[in-house]
């Protein structure tokens, strides 16, 4: 989703969302074409929302990935595939 979506869903409170192994959370796919599209927002943003909204912080783009490997692109997606 972009950051548009992202704010958009955050105002309307009705970010989607989806079951992952431990709870509700949201994961799209990897696509390096469009970096700062946001691919995963962890459960316990789902949780810890008390007014309803998602912070940027707790939201995961591909440059986020990236940026927590130092630029390893590759390493950054392995990431990506193992959390849920």
């Amino acid at each position: 989703m972009t950051i548009e979506e992202f704010e958009k869903h955050n105002l309307q409170h009705d970010m989607p969302e989806m079951p992952l192994k431990q709870g509700t959370g949201y994961k799209s796919i990897w696509d390096v074409s469009k970096p700062d599209d946001i691919i995963y927002i962890p459960e316990y943003a789902f949780e810890n929302n008390e007014d309803g909204t998602i912070s940027r912080e707790d939201a995961y783009s591909v440059r986020d990935f990236v940026n927590l490997l130092n630029g390893d692109t590759e390493r950054a997606k392995e990431l990506f595939t193992f959390v849920d």
